[in-house]
Parts: C-alpha cells; sequence; structure tokens
C-alpha cells in the first residue's frame, strides 16, 4: 500500500488516499474525482518521505587502563 497526498487543481482541495502500489495510481487516476468539487484534475502533491527518527547513539564507554583503573569490579582490573 501507498499513502498519496493529492491536489486538486480545478478547486485547490486537497486530501489523501491509498493505493495498492504506483500502478494502481496510473491506471486510477484518470477517472479519480475530486471529493469537493467532482472533476478529475487530480495531482499527486508534493510528499516530503516518511523516514523513521534518527535512533540517538549511546554513549561510548571509556576505555579502561587495568593498571590504573580504581574500579573493583572491572573485569580488566581484576587480573592485576
Amino acid at each position: 500500500m501507498i499513502h498519496y497526498d493529492l491536489h486538486c487543481t480545478a478547486c485547490g482541495h486537497d486530501f489523501d488516499d491509498w493505493f495498492g502500489n504506483m500502478a494502481d495510481w496510473e491506471a486510477r487516476k484518470a477517472d479519480y474525482a475530486c471529493p469537493a468539487c467532482g472533476t478529475a484534475r487530480i495531482e499527486k502533491a508534493l510528499m516530503a518521505p516518511s523516514l523513521g527518527a534518527a535512533k540517538k547513539a549511546a554513549a561510548a564507554e571509556p576505555a579502561c587502563n587495568p593498571a590504573v583503573c580504581g574500579n573493583a569490579s572491572c573485569p580488566m582490573a581484576a587480573g592485576f
């Protein structure tokens, strides 16, 4: 399924609809009518791509130096 924002060039009405794929839109667009005025002068409106929100990167763990590590539970310092 693909979601298109649509625009009527006759009356300026903006609306949207779902289509099976791009070929479905191409096949139906000649007979597609504006729900506000009924004309068939419909175009796909400009749309921004729908991208997922960026994932926040995990904070980098500081490098451990076993020789000076003061953390008694540090697995790196256990051998010293």
